[in-house]
């Protein structure tokens, strides 16, 4: 069967993407204006299904988090960790985790935002040691990173999720998967102009989806 690596997908809009995550949208989720686009998440859940990653980091939680776990445990592999900075939001997605039974296929990693040495401006980034900690206990690599957070939309932190790159390169596996959500805030344009001058990747902009996908090199 084709990968979505080589094999060209037409875009798909949200009212499409509603009809395809229906099988996973069981026990209500509080969907809003600030939760991943329907299409956006397809295309995350795409990746997830295809390539059965052993590890799924995603930067920001929400309803995102939950419907991936959802897919981990249909396909029995896989393991994903969402990072948060808000602990009473962390406290209420880990909550649903495990009233779902979840909590052995995804956890809430609570990661304070704090003043980066790779910061871009005056923004800040998740606390370096939660992060690498949580990563390096998974005791495997990156698979599919969704960079989702930290919250860019204020004036002044348009910039703030530019740190997940060049934090995170070395834990991601070859081959990895990079999804940027929001891509059509001119903030995150920005953030992936800077990592295609900075990194070897380029990224596919899916502008009906609101993400762009990488693909982190093999060598």
């Amino acid at each position: 069967m084709p990968s979505p690596d080589d094999t060209p997908r037409p875009p798909l809009d949200d009212a499409a993407a509603w009809h395809v995550l229906a099988p996973l949208l069981g026990p209500y989720l509080p969907w809003s204006t600030g939760a991943m686009r329907p299409a956006g998440l397809v295309t995350v859940l795409n990746d997830v299904w295809f390539r059965t990653p052993e590890l799924v980091l995603e930067l920001g939680s929400g309803v995102s988090t939950v419907v991936v776990a959802r897919l981990l445990r249909q396909l029995g592999t896989g393991r994903l960790l969402a990072v948060e900075h808000d602990e009473s939001w962390a406290h209420r997605v880990q909550r649903q985790l495990d009233r779902e039974g979840l909590a052995d296929v995804a956890g809430v990693v609570r990661a304070p935002l704090r003043p980066h040495e790779g910061a871009w401006g005056d923004t800040h980034w998740y606390d370096e040691v939660a992060l690498s900690t949580a990563v390096d206990e998974a005791g495997r690599p990156i698979e599919v990173l969704v960079v989702d957070g930290p919250p860019a939309w204020q004036p002044g932190a348009e910039h703030a999720r530019y740190p997940a790159l060049g934090s995170l390169a070395g834990r991601l596996a070859a081959g990895a998967r990079i999804v940027l959500d929001d891509i059509e805030r001119a903030g995150e344009t920005d953030v992936l102009a800077r990592w295609q001058r900075e990194h070897p990747v380029v990224f596919d902009v899916d502008t009906a989806a609101g993400v762009a996908v990488g693909i982190w090199p093999v060598n």
